[in-house]
């Protein structure tokens, strides 16, 4: 019994040892400061110069206008490429937005219902398009600034075979890129 007792005991003084073995070694401290990893580091906003604090307040003020322009959809009536009252001020919206903003380009999208051959929708979202082109042109947005497009009856939001459906697919889609 005294051997198995001498063994626990030799065997419990040697663990804690052999459990070190693995830790990671120190960095070493001679090293140069430039061959030493740093943790890239953003400083706080009260620490930035006025310059970086300008450019992270414009880049700010862009972010929201691309995402204010997102999601912009303006809605026909069945075989008109006539603007509603409403699609203008949506878009009047989203020519204040290009005038701030001469570095943002905007696609427009025209789309149509099921209804109609697959010519006569290229055609018609065509001119709902262009329409849209027109009108923020006539605001003042620079032609660079907007293109404009057709889907025709590709695209469409709602899937569904009536009314509500359709009137959801007579639309044109703003979206903006830089």
């Amino acid at each position: 019994m005294p051997k198995q007792i001498l063994n626990l005991i030799a065997a419990a003084a040697i663990f804690p040892l052999l459990a070190c073995s693995h830790a990671q070694a120190a960095p070493d401290v001679a090293a140069p400061a430039d061959a030493r990893p740093q943790a890239v580091r953003t400083p706080p906003r009260a620490e930035l110069t006025p310059a970086q604090e300008y450019q992270a307040d414009g880049q700010a003020e862009l972010d929201k206008a691309v995402a204010d322009l997102r999601g912009v959809s303006l809605f026909f009536e069945l075989d008109q490429a006539t603007l509603t009252p409403e699609a203008e001020q949506r878009l009047s919206a989203v020519a204040e937005i290009l005038g701030r903003h001469p570095e943002l380009q905007v696609s427009i999208a025209g789309n149509c219902d099921e209804r109609g051959s697959g010519q006569y929708n290229l055609a018609l979202g065509q001119r709902r398009a262009d329409a849209a082109r027109k009108y923020l042109s006539d605001l003042g947005v620079a032609d660079g600034q907007i293109s404009a497009i057709s889907f025709g009856s590709e695209k469409p939001k709602a899937l569904g075979h009536d009314e509500q459906a359709w009137k959801q697919n007579r639309r044109d889609d703003v979206s903006a890129h830089k």
